[in-house]
């Protein structure tokens, strides 16, 4: 590498962006167009809006109308009713302070429809989404839009969590390290690798480290942790991608972040640094992840691995400082080597109390259904009183309260040996006070309004403490009086019992005003003429109370007979792993020719890159695939649900949520299970249908559907078309769509 003349990079302190004002420029003849001038070649018609929002929003119609500005200069752009409808709410939504919510079928052009009012407002806008894949499009590809096809200047940024960009610290702690690791049979310097990285890196972001450096396990450790940040006492500050990233963030109009990082700047404590900058007006994009996200950043949680891992080096640092305390910042003494002493002597004893609690813990049992649900509730229902607890409750609560006041003790007595920004004791602390305090807090919740929960891995124990209701958390903070907030996503309207989609238990759920804004828009994809519904009637009933065995064949041959009229060419989706492990075996035995690929087997974006690419394959998953699977075209002709996705009733948030329903005289099922499975449904159909050119089937392998009264009202409008509850039904469905060259299949 030859050497430069200026700075790298990381090097130079971070300048701030640079806002790109546009010239103005001669008016077109067609209405809201002008001519883009400068000395190269010229550009394309760009269109012209205001910088601000009008009175009536319906002045702007004309820049999504089907004879108005963007159809007179983009060949590709076809109108839609409900964008123009989604377009106008959010105007009039940005024109003031309050909630809107508004569901958008997919194929509405939800995303250009919210985007560019929140341009024309001028307000600082953070724009929020659940997956990282609609993050990127957004950036990539939705915002660059605008830019080449407006005249309006505006400045975007994206901004991640702080484990999203390497530390300058810990860098260069490694690019001195000199590391080697072999490659193609000759020794290659990662060190040197990594400074290249460094000098030309703009973001700092450790998903763009070359590969070979993401692989090496010694260079997975460069993230900006929260524990192992010094702050502002960081020598390395002003050059921080982070603090980069944040100065971005403050100095740009819209800011890009994701569902998680916005709530977890809801849920810090008073008297923080705040994640994100000072803003005017939020758009929640699939705004129906939100509440699960808020529970997980409201919950209190605490890993025993790392209470035995900062142990472990607290440990190594403490035989530093008893070797040489001058190099480590202490003062040598007589007195000091006997605190050093005594607390490495500490620290050891609660790494093996916590090795202890482990295995407690690992012992503790209160009904888990592993084949369905990962957690399971550490304490009895609320109902049993404390002193009639199983035995194994009662030792974890007490090793709980006995780590708490161990963790509280050794952080005490270290604090008053190091310094309060000794570089190597800070994150450990940090790590050690939130570990007590968690600790203290699930063993003694406040109060009903949080079930405590506990998951078991190989080597480690997790226990947490999550509300059972977010919705006071959120009134308080995303939907505090004075901002706007627009809500928007697909699938958050269940059919209520006048036959129409409602959004009341959406609101309900997430803490927003009765009165609040909404609008519920149709998608303007033909599902009644591209998709057919098939619910077999050959199916057994299901019984929990007896073997699944039976259901299991039934649903191994059921499918293989759909992938046989579908040639492949479809996503298998399965409410239990167990469930999806023998039905892929089955199908695997009976040689169909298809690729038959299985979650787990590789990493999830290989699956779906293969899944695309290889037209007739067929992909088995569980729920966790539901969401952000996005394939187009021939290679999704099909969805297949071997159950109705009802939530699982073991799951202890779940549990709590009945019984919180119960206690106000509400029917638990009704309000909580019917509405998510109908959610879960509408979701799958969503997979289906990407473009208008696409088609295809989804099947639900179960007979309730078809049979029970709680499914009537939801099937007399589901948006699919007609059931049918015959494979040669199917047959004829695909023959004639396949016959008449229908698009995208």
């Amino acid at each position: 590498m030859q050497a430069s003349t200026s700075k790298p990079l990381y090097l130079q302190p971070y300048p701030g962006p640079r806002s790109r004002r546009l010239p103005s420029a001669p008016e077109s003849a067609f209405p809201g167009l002008h001519m883009y001038s400068s000395a190269g070649p010229q550009r394309p018609l760009r269109i012209s809006i205001p910088r601000n929002i009008p009175p009536n929003p319906r002045d702007l119609d004309y820049v999504l109308a089907g004879n108005g500005a963007l159809a007179g200069q983009w060949a590709d752009f076809r109108p839609r009713a409900a964008q123009q409808a989604m377009f106008r709410e959010t105007l009039a939504a940005f024109s003031r302070p309050g909630v809107c919510i508004i569901e958008a079928g997919t194929g509405t052009g939800k995303t250009l429809a919210y985007l560019l009012p929140a341009v024309i407002s001028g307000k600082k806008t953070i724009v929020s989404t659940g997956m990282k894949n609609l993050q990127d499009q957004i950036a990539r590809k939705d915002l660059e839009f605008i830019r080449e096809r407006f005249d309006i200047p505006f400045t975007s940024t994206v901004l991640k969590g702080r484990e999203s960009y390497a530390c300058l610290k810990r860098c260069a702690c490694l690019a001195s390290a000199g590391t080697r690791a072999p490659e193609g049979g000759r020794p290659a310097t990662l060190s040197v690798e990594l400074r290249e990285w460094l000098e030309t890196t703009s973001t700092g972001e450790v998903s763009e480290l070359p590969r070979r450096l993401g692989a090496e396990r010694t260079f997975g450790t460069l993230s900006a942790s929260r524990e192992s940040c010094l702050g502002r006492k960081c020598v390395h500050r002003d050059r921080c991608f982070l603090q980069r990233a944040r100065a971005r963030a403050a100095e740009s109009d819209i800011v890009l972040v994701n569902h998680h990082i916005l709530m977890s700047d809801m849920a810090l404590p008073e008297g923080s640094s705040p994640i994100l900058p000072a803003w005017e007006a939020a758009v929640l994009d699939e705004a129906h992840l939100l509440e699960g996200t808020a529970v997980s950043c409201f919950s209190r949680t605490v890993s025993f691995r790392d209470i035995l891992d900062a142990c472990g080096a607290l440990t190594k640092t403490l035989a530093r400082c008893q070797k040489s305390p001058k190099a480590e910042g202490l003062a040598a003494g007589k007195e000091t080597r006997s605190l050093v002493r005594s607390l490495a002597a500490e620290a050891g004893s609660l790494e093996e109390s916590a090795s202890r609690l482990i295995a407690s813990l690992g012992r503790c049992s209160t009904g888990r259904d592993e084949e369905f649900c990962e957690d399971e509730a550490l304490w009895p229902d609320e109902s049993v009183p404390e002193e009639r607890w199983p035995r194994d409750s009662k030792e974890a609560k007490a090793a709980l309260g006995l780590l708490h006041s161990g963790v509280t003790a050794l952080e005490g007595r270290a604090s008053r040996l190091f310094p309060p920004d000794h570089e190597a004791y800070m994150p450990l602390s940090r790590k050690l006070r939130d570990a007590a305090e968690t600790a203290r807090f699930v063993s003694s919740p406040p109060g009903p309004g949080f079930v405590c929960t506990l998951r078991r891995e190989a080597d480690d124990v997790t226990v947490s403490a999550m509300p059972v209701d977010v919705a006071p958390y959120l009134r308080d903070t995303l939907f505090a009086p004075g901002r706007t907030v627009l809500l928007t996503s697909a699938t958050m309207a269940v059919m209520g019992h006048g036959g129409e989609r409602t959004l009341r238990l959406f609101r309900e759920r997430l803490g927003i005003s009765r009165d609040s804004r909404a609008l519920v828009l149709d998608s303007p994809f033909d599902y009644e003429g591209r998709t057919r519904l098939y619910v077999p009637d050959s199916m057994p009933a299901l019984d929990r109370s007896r073997s699944n065995g039976a259901f299991r064949e039934a649903l191994a041959e059921e499918i293989a007979a759909i992938l046989g009229v579908t040639r492949g060419r479809a996503l298998a989706l399965f409410t239990a792993r167990r469930q999806m492990d023998h039905v892929c075996a089955r199908i695997r035995e009976m040689g169909l020719p298809y690729r038959i690929m299985k979650q787990g087997e590789a990493p999830r974006a290989a699956l779906l890159e293969t899944f695309r690419s290889d037209v007739h394959s067929v992909l088995m998953a569980t729920m966790s695939f539901w969401q952000g699977v996005d394939v187009p075209g021939e290679s999704l002709s099909a969805v297949i649900i071997d159950k109705l996705p009802f939530p699982v009733p073991s799951e202890p948030l779940f549990r709590a949520r009945e019984a919180a329903a119960r206690r106000e005289g509400r029917n638990p099922f009704m309000e909580l299970s019917v509405p998510e499975m109908e959610i879960k449904l509408m979701q799958g159909l969503g997979r289906l249908l990407r473009s208008s050119s696409d088609w295809g089937l989804m099947a639900v392998l179960d007979s309730r559907l078809c049979t029970q009264g709680y499914c009537k009202r939801f099937l007399d409008h589901f948006r699919s078309g007609k059931v049918v509850r015959n494979i040669a039904d199917v047959k004829k469905f695909f023959d004639r769509m396949e016959a008449g060259g229908q698009g995208g299949r």
